[in-house]
């Protein structure tokens, strides 16, 4: 076999240490497989933002934006313009595909900036700004919504299609897939699903197999054993980075348990923290340490409700405050209503620190409101306060002068049912389609009572009693951690929930029975801070603070000719009014009226207790439940650091076993004899000896024997010999015959480890160099996998 080697001149091709035969430049359109790809693992990742936007009006806009970037970047390089020019490219179709969906009216040709661009920017980010902080997830699809939606999953789309396609790194490019499932997974609990996981995973895994394909098709000569390596390689790495994205989770504070479950709440505004007037309640509530610290200071002899605003509309599947910009008075130094009842004034002083609204809060009801900065209007009708010029709540100083209505017991009882057409009729209001449960639970309740007082008693004394259990997680594991006539009925199935299902539920019934009502959302009192001072009058100040765990929503309800009274359904939480304690029975037998308020004395203690204690056991289960994610945390991290450590041994390992394969299987011999030196070259790197630039398989060898005794030195001249053979041969095929260069291989490995130190060692497996820099492995492993002639 050595007559037919063809030895070329020196410094010609022998002077290369592992063969280098480039594959003849043609043009292949293998790189649009990638990018339809790309479009698939996007758009199937998308799928999870349903958990936090109701319905699926947002999949049409999203998909065009994602396939007119895509489609506009695969055209770029179709066109042969440098690489750099693809994600450019990418970021201008964005850009004219936002403008086209969203700014018609303002554009010019559809897809430049127009006159009025800026300004019609500006409303729909307001917009979504107001959607985030004011609604509850899932929210409703508004079209500044969905702008900030296309923006965000367009950018991810130029990012994983660069990642995949230009750079062709297709496993990084799932840290970018991970970004989409992270958002919903922080704004909501619960919101990504076993089923839009999976379509996420399934994209990812598109991706992988695609850009897997296009490698093994890239070059004519490619081998088995190539598409072998990077199919192990790729998946390896994939399935490496789905693990830490299932693992990661429960290491951010929030996330308890499952694969993405209950998200740690954050604000996408800034760094701020305040309270989104609806449901969200539930998330601050389910927070086991309170934020968005609150301090006011009262003259009420009594500590107070800080509003913040009223739900009012019942009718549709989410309930929202309505802004009513058109009926809005602004300027607050002066605040009056047509329903604004008499009393004793207070005035308090209100710190917000980072708590972060649009919509003020303050005791009620206010008359008005003096040191506050921006621009902020009242709404007569509810006295809700809203700030008009884009400003919030953080890092405000003011002080709230406020009527607080004398009621007592006698005085409401005196009250008859309501004028219907003394109120408006918003606050009377039901659908025709309303759940019977709640119909029926109303008409059980009150029967037999005609008072409207005695009615909303009754109402309160049912929700309060012992077949209502107070739980922020019952609605979370039965999912109907929500707001709407649907949830209200789950509610009073279950009878398991907070202030949410106790506020909207009471409301609901006293509609039913005649009585006008509202929810208003804010927080509870708090707790004193023991610190009083004296205003300027010479009136004594009482400071107290609150934060999340004090949100809190209760029901008002409309008595003729005293205005809107509140009264306190939720059992264990807030304080209940003197004039809503009653030791009257309601018709209902199963109503237990007596443990209204176990704060006060006129309670019997033996009904008062279950309250305080059910607090107790809250506070103890939050803290036993933070102690078991703190040791399980300790351990994830701890597995996770293994797993990465593990991770450069485990592929070499699997590239070793690999090429070991190639070898001893190989029957006809083609091949093997590169394969063998390959792993030798690599190996010698992985123990500091990596080949020179200048080095050919003879210098190689005649560098690496100074570490070898005499038989692996015997066997690396035996793997040197044949590698010549084979790679030089001009009919190498014809002629080659099996080898046991394993053997050889394995008997060099560990002449290797035995001349090496302890870290060189331990460098060389768990941190090879040829992993990280491999020394012409792939090109050689090309070559013993193609046939020659």
């Amino acid at each position: 076999m050595t007559a037919t080697l063809s030895r070329p001149a020196e410094g010609g091709q022998a002077q290369r240490l592992l063969p280098n035969r480039p594959a003849a430049p043609r043009r292949n359109y293998n790189h649009l497989l990638v990018t339809a790809a790309s479009f698939a693992a996007v758009m199937l990742t998308s799928v999870s933002l349903s958990g936090v936007i109701f319905g699926w009006t947002w999949f049409m806009p999203v998909l065009v934006t994602v396939g007119t970037v895509l489609f506009f970047m695969a055209l770029t390089r179709l066109s042969r313009l440098p690489s750099y020019c693809v994600p450019l490219v990418g970021l201008l179709a964005l850009a004219g595909s936002l403008i086209w969906q969203f700014f018609p009216s303002q554009s010019t040709l559809g897809i430049f900036p127009g006159d009025g661009f800026t300004g019609r920017l500006t409303i729909l980010l307001g917009r979504a700004e107001n959607t985030v902080i004011s609604q509850v997830a899932p929210v409703l699809p508004t079209a500044g919504l969905f702008l900030v939606v296309c923006a965000g999953i367009g950018l991810i789309a130029i990012l994983v299609d660069t990642l995949a396609t230009t750079l062709r790194m297709p496993a990084t490019s799932g840290l970018a897939l991970l970004a989409v499932l992270v958002v919903p997974a922080v704004v909501r609990i619960n919101s990504v699903g076993v089923p839009s996981f999976i379509a996420a995973v399934a994209g990812f895994l598109i991706l992988l197999g695609c850009a897997h394909w296009r490698e093994a098709r890239q070059d004519s000569d490619s081998s088995s054993e190539l598409s072998g390596a990077h199919l192990s390689r790729g998946m390896t790495i994939g399935v490496l980075a789905l693990a830490i994205a299932v693992v990661l989770p429960l290491g951010i504070p929030g996330f308890n348990s499952g694969v993405f479950p209950q998200g740690a709440r954050v604000n996408l505004w800034g760094t701020a923290t305040g309270l989104n007037p609806v449901v969200t309640l539930g998330n601050d509530l389910r927070n086991p340490n309170g934020f968005g610290r609150i301090e006011y200071a009262t003259t009420a002899t009594e500590p107070l409700y800080l509003r913040s605003v009223t739900l009012e509309d019942f009718s549709g599947q989410r309930w929202e405050p309505d802004q009513r910009l058109g009926q809005r008075v602004a300027g607050v130094d002066e605040m009056f209503s047509d329903g604004q009842p008499g009393g004793e004034t207070t005035f308090t002083r209100i710190t917000t620190d980072s708590f972060t609204s649009p919509w003020l809060l303050s005791p009620y009801a206010p008359l008005s409101i003096r040191g506050l900065r921006g621009q902020w209007a009242y709404d007569p009708g509810n006295l809700s306060i809203l700030a008009i010029d884009g400003g919030s709540t953080a890092e405000q100083d003011y002080l709230v002068e406020s009527i607080e209505p004398v009621l007592t017991k006698e005085r409401l009882e005196r009250i008859p049912p309501v004028n219907p057409e003394s109120v408006e009729e918003k606050f009377l209001a039901l659908p025709s389609s309303l759940p019977s449960v709640i119909s029926n639970t109303t008409a059980e309740v009150v029967e037999g009572i005609s008072n409207p007082y005695d009615q909303a008693i009754a109402i309160q004394s049912f929700l309060r009693g012992p077949s209502f259990v107070y739980s922020v997680d019952a609605p979370v594991d039965g999912g109907y951690d929500g707001n709407s006539l649907d949830v209200m009925a789950r509610f009073l199935e279950s009878r398991s929930g907070y202030c949410v299902h106790y506020a909207g539920t009471m409301a609901v019934m006293a509609r039913l029975a005649g009585i006008p009502s509202r929810v208003a959302v804010g927080y509870s009192p708090g707790s004193p801070t023991g610190t009083q001072f004296l205003g300027p009058d010479g009136t004594e100040f009482t400071e107290f603070s609150v934060n999340s765990k004090d949100a809190h929503a209760w029901p008002e309800l409309y008595f003729e000719g005293l205005g809107w009274v509140q009264f306190e359904p939720t059992p264990s939480r807030g304080v209940v009014p003197d004039y809503a304690i009653t030791t009257l029975s309601p018709a209902n037998p199963s109503v237990n009226s007596d443990n209204l308020n176990p704060s006060t004395a006129e309670v019997p203690e033996s009904t008062a207790a279950p309250f305080p204690d059910a607090d107790e056991e809250q506070a103890a289960k939050a803290e036993r439940d933070s102690a078991e994610r703190s040791s399980t945390l300790g351990g994830i991290l701890g597995l996770l650091l293994v797993l990465l450590a593990l991770t450069p041994l485990a592929l070499r390992q699997m590239r070793t076993e690999r090429r070991r394969r190639s070898v001893t299987g190989n029957t006809r011999g083609v091949g093997a004899a590169t394969v063998a030196w390959a792993e030798t070259v690599e190996l010698a790197a992985d123990y500091r000896m990596p080949p020179l630039p200048t080095d050919t398989p003879r210098t190689f060898e005649q560098r690496l024997r100074a570490r070898l005794d005499d038989s692996a030195a015997a066997a690396l001249s035996r793997l040197r010999r044949a590698y010549e053979e084979e790679e030089y041969a001009e009919f190498a095929g014809a002629d080659a015959r099996p080898t046991n260069s394993w053997d050889d291989v394995e008997s060099v490995t560990r002449a290797l480890s035995q001349s090496a130190s302890v870290p060189a060692r331990v460098r060389a497996r768990f941190w090879p160099q040829s992993l990280w820099q491999p020394f012409g492995a792939q090109r050689s492993e090309d070559v013993a996998g193609s046939s020659r002639t």
